[in-house]
C-alpha cells in the first residue's frame, strides 16, 4: 500500500469526518478508499458501454395497470440471457414493488431497465450499476 497526502479545505474535512463517523468507516484511509473505489466504478461505466457490470433495477407498478405484469415478464423473455433473479413485494392491494438483478454489458442492463421503467404503469423506477472487473 501506498501512502499519499492530500490538502482538503476545513469545511470539506469536517463533513467527511461526518461522513465517516456515520457510514462506520474505521478511518479516514477507508473512507477515501471507498470513495476513489466509487469515481472508478462510475468511470469505467460511462467509458465503455460494453464494459460487464451488474445491474439492480427498483421499480414499483401498479399490478392493475391492464397488461402491465404480463408486459414486465415479457420484457424479461425478450432480454433472456440478463435477469439473474427477481424479487417481488406486494407493497398494498394496488402497488407492487419488485427488484431484478441484471447480468451483462452496461448497454444491454441500461436497454431491459429502460425497457421495464418506460412501462405505462411503472410509477417509480432506478438503475444502479457495478462494474465488474475483468480479471
Amino acid at each position: 500500500m501506498e501512502r499519499v497526502t492530500i490538502t482538503l479545505e476545513g469545511e470539506l474535512l469536517e463533513k467527511f469526518d461526518q461522513l465517516i463517523e456515520v457510514k462506520g468507516y474505521a478511518n479516514r484511509s477507508e473512507g477515501v478508499r471507498d470513495a476513489i473505489r466509487t469515481l472508478l466504478a462510475e468511470q469505467e461505466i460511462a467509458e465503455s458501454e460494453e464494459a460487464k457490470c451488474v445491474g439492480c433495477v427498483v421499480y414499483m407498478y401498479n399490478h392493475k395497470e391492464r397488461t402491465l405484469s404480463s408486459r414486465l415478464i415479457e420484457t424479461q423473455h425478450h432480454h433472456h440471457d440478463v435477469p439473474a433473479a427477481t424479487l417481488h413485494l406486494h407493497i398494498d392491494a394496488d402497488n407492487c414493488l419488485e427488484t431484478t438483478i441484471l447480468n451483462g454489458s452496461v448497454r444491454q442492463v441500461r436497454e431491459m431497465a429502460n425497457e421495464i421503467t418506460s412501462q405505462t404503469g411503472v410509477k417509480h423506477g432506478w438503475l444502479h450499476l457495478i462494474p465488474v472487473a475483468n480479471e
